[in-house]
C-alpha cells in the first residue's frame, strides 16, 4: 500500500492496520512524527511524501520522499526512510545501479562529495544509495509515546533532532539534484 503522506491516508492506514502490532507501535507514530516535520518542509515544493506499509514484509515499510524533476525519466532521486526502530535516511540517484555508479562517480570527481562522506550501501536486491543521517540514529522514544497516545494530528510534538537530519539531508542533496540534471541534459 503507498499512499500520500497525509493525514487522512495515515487514519485510513491506522484502520485498516490496527490490530498488526509492528503497525501500532512501530509504524504509526514514526508516520505522525514524519508527518508533522513533513509540514515544517512545505516551502519546498518539488518534495512528494508518500509511505508504504506491508503487514507481510515489514522491510517495505517507509517513507518515501520523491524530488519532483521533470528533466529525465533516467534519474529518480528519492529520499527514503525505513518505519523501524532506528532512524536512518538514505538517499537514491537513480532507478539502477549502473546510473549510481555513473552518477557516484560524477560526485566524486567534481568534489560535490568526498569518498567516505556518507555511508554506501548496496545490497542485493537494493539499489545502491548513500545513507546520510550523521548524529541521529535514533527517535525520541518520549516523543513518539506521547504521539501514539495522542489522536490529535495538529498538536503533534516535533522530534527536532530528526528534523534537523531531514533538513541537512535537503540542503545538501537537492542542489547536486539539480546539478546532475544540468550536467547531464537529459
Amino acid at each position: 500500500m503507498l499512499l500520500n503522506l497525509e493525514k487522512v491516508n495515515i487514519e485510513k492506514a491506522f484502520e485498516l492496520f490496527a490490530h498488526n502490532q509492528n503497525f501500532t507501535y512501530t509504524a504509526y507514530p514514526r508516520l505522525k512524527t514524519l508527518y508533522a516535520i513533513k509540514k515544517e518542509f512545505k516551502q519546498i515544493p518539488e518534495l512528494d511524501w508518500k509511505f508504504e506499509f506491508d503487514h507481510v514484509n515489514i522491510n517495505k515499510n517507509r517513507v518515501i520522499i520523491e524530488y519532483r524533476q521533470d528533466k529525465s525519466e533516467d534519474f529518480s532521486f528519492y529520499y527514503e526512510i525505513p518505519l523501524s526502530i532506528n532512524f536512518e535516511l538514505r538517499v537514491f540517484l537513480a532507478k539502477s545501479s549502473i546510473h549510481f555508479l555513473d552518477l557516484y562517480n560524477f560526485l566524486l570527481s567534481n568534489g560535490l562529495i568526498n569518498e567516505n562522506q556518507f555511508r554506501l550501501k548496496a545490497e542485493y536486491h537494493t539499489i545502491p544509495h548513500f545513507v546520510i543521517n550523521q548524529k541521529t540514529k535514533r527517535y525520541n522514544t518520549g516523543i513518539l509515546n506521547k504521539i501514539q497516545n495522542n489522536s490529535d494530528f495538529d498538536g503533534i510534538p516535533l522530534d527536532d533532532n530528526i528534523k534537523n537530519e531531514i533538513d541537512l539531508g535537503f540542503r545538501f542533496f537537492n542542489p547536486i539534484f539539480n546539478q546532475i540534471l544540468s550536467q547531464f541534459q537529459i
